[in-house]
């Protein structure tokens, strides 16, 4: 059975979007805002959330624990781990058929730790989610620690526990404070919310692409402190050595965005081996990369 946040769009959505392409046709009529239009459409072209109609995606509705477990799973990339924890006991009361069943059990045994009062059917909190993807990034890379705490207004509502979670997705610019500089830590979280901090956390984990003719690069964002992201490009698949990978230019097009250009480097002849080939760059995290080939 299909997550529920799962569900495919109808043919009439995408021939309308085709055929009015001139103006802001979005997906859902119940998403107006172009940068939510945007994020929806991104995470929606990678598999990773549906509408709850053909024309609908209820950017209010809260979030249940199922989908969050999967969202979370499915965006950051988590897999059956080599080394892993067994899952708990109360997990064996889980049903077998239940469509969130695999990806709790891997969720679970990459130390995404959830106790045994789970109801599939609850809605978490804004803190609730945030501790379950900071454990889930954990388990994907070596990121940076929390060196400082964040000045929030409702910090006082935010559980010990959940402190250094909803701490470590702000640093990371993952999640982010109201105009009142408040995180609503005790409001369940909504489908919308959830959405944009799972951009921003697949974003900052998974592999996007950028393709220059016969070459494709790969790249990754980490962050490495407080200040620095850590952009590490990749060619893979060569056919021989002597390619290479050239990062051309760094430009800061905008107070938020950077254009990072690279240039792929050929041999005059290859051998039948493959290997990778890869450029490092640093960008400060107030800015949002983009990759492109010269």
């Amino acid at each position: 059975m299909k997550n529920p946040m799962q569900k495919k769009i109808g043919t009439a959505a995408i021939a309308v979007s085709l055929l009015f392409g001139a103006a802001p046709i979005y997906a859902f009529s119940d998403i107006t805002d172009s940068n939510q239009a945007a994020i929806i459409q991104s995470l929606q072209d990678k598999g990773l959330i549906q509408g709850v109609s053909a024309d609908k995606f209820a950017p209010n509705n809260k979030l249940t624990n199922a989908q969050a477990v999967q969202l979370i799973v499915d965006a950051i990339g988590l897999d059956t781990a080599k080394k892993k924890s067994n899952a708990p006991s109360w997990f064996a009361s889980v049903p077998k058929t239940a469509w969130y069943n695999d990806a709790l059990k891997t969720a679970l045994e990459r130390g995404v730790t959830i106790d045994g009062t789970w109801n599939a059917n609850g809605n978490p909190t804004r803190q609730q989610f945030a501790k379950l993807l900071y454990l889930g990034l954990l388990q994907k890379g070596n990121y940076a620690n929390v060196t400082k705490y964040t000045s929030i207004s409702d910090a006082k509502q935010i559980a010990a526990k959940n402190r250094v979670a909803v701490e470590y997705l702000l640093m990371t610019k993952v999640a982010s404070l109201d105009k009142n500089k408040n995180f609503r830590p005790t409001a369940a979280i909504k489908r919308m919310e959830a959405a944009e901090m799972i951009y921003y956390a697949e974003r900052m984990v998974n592999k996007s692409y950028a393709s220059s003719g016969a070459a494709t690069v790969t790249y990754k964002v980490e962050n490495v402190d407080t200040q620095f992201n850590k952009v590490t490009l990749t060619r893979g698949n060569l056919p021989g050595t002597g390619y290479g990978l050239r990062i051309q230019k760094i430009e800061f097009v905008s107070d938020t965005e950077a254009v990072i250009t690279y240039l792929p480097t050929n041999p005059p002849t290859g051998s039948a081996a493959a290997y990778p080939a890869t450029a490092v760059a640093y960008v400060p995290t107030v800015y949002d990369i983009t990759v492109k080939a010269q």
